[in-house]
């Protein structure tokens, strides 16, 4: 990717999902919807945050050299690692759930009971420390960065 993309218009999902449950599918302008490609989503991601590839990934605990493979989609990553690397970077829900669209992992679920205590997690800023604690407290399964 070469310089900054162009902005593209925000897309209120709402909007779209309304216009999904017509009787055809709505005639729209591609451009505005979100662009699936694993390394332009990091990209632009890196660029509107400010943090280095190699801070975020020392911080999430994955190896380096697999870190900087599944940001630039050479390799695909687990859903875990992508989460681990969604507290490094102290991503919202709405950004998370973007992240784990984005690397087809499968998003996050409140009924599930281990997704919604990282919901919570994630809505109260915990970090991956943090989270780990709490996902024992829990007895459930901490995040598996590859490194244990």
């Amino acid at each position: 990717m070469q310089g900054r993309p162009e902005e593209k218009q925000q897309l209120n999902t709402e909007f779209v999902m309304n216009q999904l449950k017509g009787e055809k599918f709505p005639d729209a302008d591609w451009t505005n919807f979100l662009d699936p490609d694993i390394r332009d989503f990091f990209d632009e991601l890196f660029l509107e945050c400010g943090f280095q590839r190699s801070d975020i990934i020392r911080k999430a605990g994955i190896s380096r050299t697999y870190g900087y493979q599944i940001m630039d989609g050479t390799r695909a990553g687990k859903r875990d690692y992508y989460l681990s690397i969604a507290f490094a970077m102290k991503l919202d829900l709405r950004m998370t759930q973007r992240l784990l669209a984005v690397t087809k992992t499968g998003g996050l679920h409140p009924l599930i009971k281990r997704d919604a205590a990282i919901i919570f997690a994630i809505n109260h800023g915990y970090d991956n420390d943090k989270l780990y604690a709490f996902l024992k407290e829990l007895e459930l399964d901490p995040l598996d960065t590859g490194l244990e």
